[in-house]
């Protein structure tokens, strides 16, 4: 099964963790829906979007609120865990991947985090890819 990977530089996010990229990017507050709708764009016509370093900055508060907001919400901020108890629910896994899952979405906003401080750190830019 496909799903969404998120590099930057020689940082390779864990597998399909970027799968709830979209609703995640979405979701993030603070951010002007034209930014939001730039990334997204990409996907039009490529299998992948970049994120350059400065707007990857910019970034890094609001996934973080994020995050926490996540953690909040779920209680814990073991997204394996939650992931496993929203299949359990009877939830359509492929839905729960792609956006629909709070896990799904913790484990993006963690990978997409640690992508957005390297990019930070390095001034090189964050890739999520289909692969």
């Amino acid at each position: 099964m496909s799903g969404l990977n998120i590099s930057c530089g020689d940082f390779l996010a864990d597998d399909k963790s970027g799968s709830a990229f979209e609703r995640v990017l979405i979701d993030l507050p603070g951010i002007d829906g034209a930014i939001k709708h730039q990334i997204l764009s990409s996907f039009d016509s490529a299998e992948y979007t970049v994120i350059e370093a400065t707007l990857a900055k910019d970034l890094v508060s609001s996934i973080r609120a994020y995050r926490d907001q996540l953690v909040l919400e779920i209680g814990h901020d073991d997204y394996l865990k939650e992931m496993e108890r929203e299949e359990q629910t009877g939830a359509d896994p492929v839905k729960l991947k792609w956006g629909e899952g709070r896990g799904w979405r913790l484990y993006c906003s963690n990978n997409l985090l640690a992508a957005c401080e390297q990019s930070a750190a390095t001034q090189e830019p964050v890739v999520v890819c289909l692969g």
